[in-house]
């Protein structure tokens, strides 16, 4: 083949601008800041630092716009949306179809709410991705929801790392009545025989609680000073679309990317190419490369949720200790009105005696959609959730077509998901324990039952472009996040988890680009120049 016409030559280019591709960016410019990198992102900068988290915008309208702006093909206000999984905001009758059109994302899914396929699938298409978006809770991985082949050592010097990119902490929310009364009662029934760290305790999350009012971290706090020009051989680059990745002879050459704004296409070599897409577009860029192996796109799997409203006790004097605290301002996203004042209870999974990662989150009465029921609840409200590992299956599947296109004019995608057995059996026994968790605090809302939200609720998608110990076919990428058979190819994002997870998995995946990124540093020269642009970003295209 002919040498493809390139107009510009970086270090690295990175797709996508998610947690992961943040990740790479800012521990490849910190150990190389000679190196040039090129950060594309398909979608618009909707915030200002690029990148921050649409929850920390105060006005509203300017919220909205930011929204609205992130939901590539859908520019408007959806007639029904939930603004996260918790969807209790919504009626009973609502919620499930609610969660098909999500403020701020683009569906990705088909079908009822009760159909296979992950009817609820969403992507994000904005400068910080689902960092944008995201709730925050930054749990561990534990026992089987590690992955075997790493060094036990690496791998928690990783998280460790990661927990300091994300500015994860589970001390925020200190000196909550109500937390301290949900710990202690589930924790005198859950907590023997439980190792210290598997222990009911505050869920660690990458939020900060300041004077001014609750911070989530966005991929702008991972940026940290690039996104303010600290650093001159770093570019992020909006509304530029990667077509394709150019490979030949075991290696990337570069990448064509496409100007949204005007529809030119062009050509950017790069020493190394990270795709940090997501774990649906990762793969469909893969495949739109021709970079086909053969677990490309299988082994989708997410974690199931099952939710629940529920009513608290609270002896007095604790009652009156929470409420004196105040419930805070309903948050801008509307997900959970008091985490400023409460946070977040955690009950990690504890293998198969517990395979249940559970959330809890108080909730403003106020915020409830309950026509006809008059007065608010008086008692105070906990969301519960529990959310259940899946057991990655071959068949469980992204198909990619040869021949139709999506509206981005990548090859249109199919989604093909079912539940086993065994994730059945599991989510039953979920909803018992939802119920039974509902009785140790209090009871039910009226009217409420444990449910089980449409599939691809999570946002958390795995599997796709999944890591693997040798190049045996069950995987896509090496343990260094390389791509089998392109030595400069790295991957990031949840489709790199190879293993079934309860928790979230945005720790993990940040830890594993954080693997992925020391690999790449690794290979790049020490004396590592600032590569001399041959010409501007608008030069040199072609239509």
């Amino acid at each position: 083949m002919s040498e493809p016409h390139f107009t510009e030559h970086v270090d690295v280019v990175i797709v996508g601008s998610g947690p992961t591709g943040a990740a790479y960016a800012r521990l490849i410019t910190d150990a190389r800041p000679r190196a040039r990198v090129l950060m594309v992102e398909a979608g618009p900068a909707v915030t200002d630092p690029p990148g921050a988290h649409l929850a920390n915008l105060t006005d509203a309208g300017e919220r909205e716009r930011a929204v609205i702006a992130s939901q590539g093909p859908h520019q408007h206000r959806y007639p029904l949306s939930a603004a996260s999984a918790v969807a209790q905001h919504r009626t009973p009758e609502d919620r499930a179809r609610a969660l098909l059109t999500r403020p701020g994302l683009i569906p990705a899914g088909s079908g009822e709410p009760a159909d296979d396929g992950l009817p609820a699938a969403q992507q994000a298409c904005n400068v910080g991705g689902m960092g944008s978006h995201w709730f925050g809770a930054s749990p561990r991985p534990d026992g089987t929801e590690r992955i075997p082949f790493l060094d036990p050592a690496v791998l928690d010097e990783a998280l460790t790392v990661a927990e300091r990119l994300l500015d994860v902490s589970s001390t925020q929310f200190q000196g909550s009545a109500f937390a301290a009364h949900l710990q202690q009662v589930l924790g005198a029934d859950l907590d023997e025989d439980r190792a210290p760290g598997r222990r009911v305790q505050p869920m660690p999350m990458a939020v900060r609680n300041t004077p001014a009012g609750l911070r989530r971290c966005g991929t702008d706090v991972v940026l940290g000073d690039l996104v303010a020009g600290a650093n001159p051989h770093f570019e992020l680059r909006p509304d530029t679309l990667c077509e394709r990745i150019l490979t030949a002879d075991g290696r990337a050459l570069g990448v064509r990317l496409r100007d949204r704004a005007d529809g030119t296409a062009y050509q950017v070599r790069a020493e190394h190419v990270v795709v940090a897409a997501d774990p649906l577009r990762t793969p469909q860029l893969l495949f739109a490369s021709g970079v086909r192996p053969g677990a490309l796109g299988r082994y989708l799997n997410e974690h199931s949720q099952v939710s629940l409203l529920a009513e608290v006790d609270l002896p007095e004097a604790e009652a009156v200790a929470a409420e004196s605290t105040g419930p805070a301002p309903v948050m801008s996203d509307s997900t959970v009105s008091t985490l400023a004042a409460s946070g977040v209870t955690w009950i990690p999974c504890d293998g198969e005696e517990y395979p249940f990662h559970g959330m809890l989150t108080r909730i403003d009465p106020a915020t409830l959609a309950r026509p006809g029921t008059g007065e608010p609840p008086a008692k105070p409200l906990l969301s519960i959730h529990l959310f259940t590992a899946q057991e990655p299956r071959r068949d469980n599947r992204l198909e990619f077509s040869d021949t139709d296109q999506d509206w981005l004019g990548m090859p249109a995608m199919t989604i093909r998901h079912t539940l086993g057995e065994a994730d059945r059996r599991t989510l039953r026994r979920a909803q018992a324990e939802a119920l039974r968790l509902s009785a140790l605090v209090g009871r039910p809302l009226a009217g409420e039952s444990p449910w089980i939200l449409p599939g691809g609720s999570s946002l958390h998608y795995q599997g796709t472009v999944r890591m693997g110990a040798a190049d045996d076919g069950s995987s896509v990428c090496d343990p260094a996040c390389r791509v089998w058979g392109l030595e400069n190819l790295y991957l990031a994002g949840n489709g790199v988890i190879p293993t079934p997870t309860a928790c979230n998995p945005t720790l993990t995946s940040v830890a594993l680009a954080v693997i992925g990124a020391r690999d790449l540093v690794r290979r790049l020269p020490d004396t590592t120049q600032a590569l001399a642009v041959v010409s501007g970003p608008s030069e040199g295209k072609t239509t």
